[in-house]
């Protein structure tokens, strides 16, 4: 297999491991987006960007918004798939980065993924200029404004809302003291439940992420089908809206 493994592209191989799979042996969105996750790790550790360096500045990455198109019905456990990012552009507040699942020949994409990330301070917890050591690294063009990507549509006030709670425990968190950005679409894709995720094929996403979960806090997430083949999603705690997403189905 060829991999691209330069400063703008990286790939790694990876193997699907059951822990990865659902029941019927199909990855799960938020393991994918954690396998997506190491791939930019990866990348930046070969940059000589580790989590510590970059912490060392005060501040760390965080995701704005997700969103792709997904064909993950056509994988399944043992298989070898190729996971890639690059680095698209950068403003003085806010970055883009692509993400993709590929096969080892290159002849079919399982998964195409865009994200919008911003750089906070670990301890304000609030949004900061990028540091310019950081991401001229990735030699992504500098441009007056970044696409923002398709924003999650509301849900509306008057909607019939299906919800669940849950409790956010200690392993939730990550190294940056915040839930991990893959956990989310656990929460969020669970209320819909057994008999619809199995008959179903989730095809496209976008979530937009609006406040930090807290450790030990409760949350609530909540549906609702816009029609047969779109899902409206959204996590609250305390009242206050932590987390939009849409997703489209076949099934």
């Amino acid at each position: 297999m060829e991999l691209k493994q330069s400063v703008q592209e990286y790939e790694i191989p990876h193997q699907l491991a059951y822990y990865e799979c659902n029941e019927l042996g199909h990855p799960t969105l938020s393991m994918v987006m954690s396998m997506l996750m190491v791939v930019a790790d990866k990348q930046s550790d070969q940059l000589g960007l580790s989590q510590e360096n970059i912490q060392a500045t005060g501040g760390t990455w965080v995701i704005v918004s997700f969103e792709g198109t997904l064909d993950l019905q056509s994988l399944k456990i043992g298989d070898t798939v190729i996971l890639g990012t690059r680095a698209t552009g950068y403003n003085r507040f806010f970055a883009t980065r692509e993400f993709w699942l590929r096969d080892k020949d290159g002849q079919k994409e399982y998964a195409h993924v865009q994200s919008l990330l911003a750089f906070m301070n670990l301890t304000s917890r609030k949004m900061e200029p990028i540091p310019e050591k950081i991401i001229t690294a990735y030699q992504a063009p500098k441009v007056k404004r970044v696409p923002r990507g398709r924003r999650p549509k509301p849900i509306a006030a008057d909607a019939l809302l299906t919800e669940k709670r849950y409790h956010v425990r200690y392993f939730d968190l990550d190294a940056n003291r915040h839930v991990n950005n893959a956990r989310y679409f656990d929460w969020l894709l669970d209320p819909l439940g057994e008999q619809f995720l199995t008959t179903h094929q989730l095809k496209s996403f976008s979530i937009q992420y609006h406040q930090e979960v807290r450790a030990d806090h409760d949350i609530t997430s909540e549906f609702t089908m816009a029609d047969p083949h779109t899902s409206l999603h959204q996590i609250k705690s305390n009242g206050k809206l932590c987390t939009k997403a849409k997703f489209s189905w076949l099934g």
